[in-house]
């Protein structure tokens, strides 16, 4: 699906749908992973996506809505484990899942996950893929953006899945020494969740 923004901030339903259509089985994964409660996380996508709504009109045309979404997500994923208080409870009095949940707090926490929202971020990856081979350039996008998996890939480029596994580790050996660790670390973040669903 192209997702147009501009569109998005005009209320066009049709592509909101296709939003949430496109991205809701990732997102649920992603909330699943930190809260490990399948209803909450299903909750919490549901507020994601309102959020967006909601906001729609004050977004950029250049926002990158996959990251927008992850960090709304994410928010709401700390709101929900802060909100069952373990700090109250003594830790060899909570049970394995919420020793998870506590220290999915700590993960959460990182401010450093705000940087993916950041044009200066988007551009830098931009610039860096445009470097690439265009056959590698395209099998990386078609994975980790559109979110094909490999199979689908290769039958789109008439081409054995593991040539795709191999340009999309071409691809992301070159990011890893093209852009900033500081950059990377966060693309590999992004990269991680957009491939949630494989």
């Amino acid at each position: 699906m192209d997702i147009n923004v501009r569109q998005l901030k005009e209320s066009n339903e049709q592509i909101f749908k296709g939003i949430v259509e496109s991205y809701w089985p990732r997102l649920h994964k992603f909330a699943q992973i930190y809260v490990l409660d399948r209803e909450a996380a299903k909750e919490i996508v549901q507020d994601t996506f309102l959020i967006l709504w909601k906001q729609r009109e004050n977004l950029d045309d250049e926002t990158c809505l996959i990251t927008y979404l992850m960090v709304v997500c994410r928010n709401k994923c700390l709101n929900y484990l802060k909100s069952l208080q373990f700090e109250k409870v003594e830790i060899n009095e909570l049970t394995k899942s919420a020793i998870y949940q506590r220290s999915n707090i700590y993960v959460l926490e990182d401010d450093s996950l705000e940087i993916l929202v950041t044009k200066e971020l988007a551009s830098a990856i931009e610039a860096s893929l445009s470097k690439l081979p265009s056959r590698t350039r395209a099998i990386f996008m078609m994975s980790r953006y559109e979110g094909l998996k490999n199979r689908e890939i290769a039958e789109h480029q008439n081409i054995t899945v593991k040539a795709v596994e191999f340009h999309i580790n071409k691809a992301l050996s070159h990011l890893r020494h093209d852009l900033s660790q500081e950059y990377f670390i966060s693309v590999v973040f992004v990269f991680l969740y957009l491939i949630l669903k494989k």
